[in-house]
């Protein structure tokens, strides 16, 4: 082979701004090609994103605030990729608008939110962060005898949102045995069915003898407070509202307010409007929410593969070969 020929070969270099810490084996995916140099910086201040997006070529972000103004710092930009699958931190009409794709890690963390959807379930219902304290208090007795413990079996759960994982809740709500309605703007149907769930577009009327509303949409315009002062009221007395979503699917004021009234029996969150909470937020103070700091995708098994598929989304872009069900934007490209 000549020189000229092997020359052929050699890829230009590539930036990739890394905005914030990720698994090990996603990092090693980028370090095994040598025509690409990661750019890690100390904060995630706009300053700081909008200095360091000068001359990157991709963008690997996870919480990050990526606004027009940090993304117009970067002209050289080919993609930017999500280490998650929640985009709302990002100006995806902008990019679209330059017809740069927004990559998202489809599926890797989907088992380990479901999954962290049911303990949520389980916590609230069975009262666990309150029986914990007991024991630990000395009040056993008391805790023993509370019998303000609800089943799963039997009791009828709305999912709001049947995608990724809406569709990894609803045969674990399946397994308990629970009646499992889906609700989704899109819904397929057929899967639906072959999963033995009853499928429905609009959630509302669910909702009177719903046990649960549990809510797996991402968050936009049209779910942004789709869970509000109407659906609340909705909601049957004593029922139980579950969030691993995003926190502004919820109208939060309108939540306390159903909690406070005693309408809903209790709520578990993983997600809040604001994040990390101030410290006056009510919610917080509450024995009937139990609470986790967005980490229902903290399983190490989700930690990885997102990590390794939001790694793989960069050099698949550059290769042209990004695959299209991890296109967020795809719609709004070139086709």
């Amino acid at each position: 082979m000549s020189h000229r020929q092997s020359a052929k070969k050699v890829k230009p270099m590539k930036n990739v701004l890394v905005t914030e810490p990720m698994h090990q084996n996603g990092l090693n995916i980028l370090h095994h090609h040598p025509e690409i140099n990661i750019i890690k910086i100390d904060d995630i201040a706009p300053s700081t994103l909008r200095e360091a997006m000068r001359n990157v070529d991709a963008v690997l972000v996870r919480t990050a605030r990526l606004t027009a103004d940090i993304l117009d710092s970067a002209p050289n930009l080919q993609i930017v990729s999500k280490h998650g699958v929640g985009c709302d931190n990002i100006d995806v009409a902008y990019l679209s608008s330059r017809k740069i794709p927004v990559a998202i890690a489809a599926g890797a963390n989907a088992l380990s939110v479901a999954e962290h959807t049911m303990g949520l379930m389980l916590a609230v219902a069975r009262d666990l962060p309150v029986l914990d304290q007991m024991v630990k208090n000395g009040r056993w007795s008391e805790g023993r005898n509370s019998y303000r413990s609800a089943d799963l079996k039997g009791a009828k759960i709305v999912i709001l949102g049947f995608g990724r994982v809406g569709q990894k809740v609803a045969p674990l709500c399946k397994a308990f045995g629970m009646d499992v309605v889906v609700a989704d703007i899109a819904l397929d149907a057929d899967l639906a069915a072959v999963m033995g769930c009853r499928g429905v577009v609009d959630f509302r009327p669910e909702l009177h003898d719903a046990d649960f509303l549990s809510l797996h949409v991402p968050l936009d315009d049209s779910t942004r407070h789709i869970v509000a002062v109407d659906e609340l009221a909705l909601m049957k007395p004593g029922s139980i509202l579950i969030n691993c979503a995003r926190g502004d699917v919820v109208d939060e004021d309108a939540l306390l307010d159903a909690l406070d009234s005693g309408h809903l029996r209790g709520a578990g969150i993983d997600v809040l409007a604001e994040e990390p909470p101030a410290a006056d937020n009510r919610l917080m103070s509450r024995r009937d929410v139990v609470m986790t700091p967005h980490n229902g995708a903290g399983a190490l098994s989700a930690a990885v593969g997102v990590s390794e598929m939001s790694a793989q989304n960069v050099l698949d872009a550059f290769d042209g070969k990004l695959r299209r069900e991890c296109i967020f934007n795809l719609a709004d490209l070139p086709k």
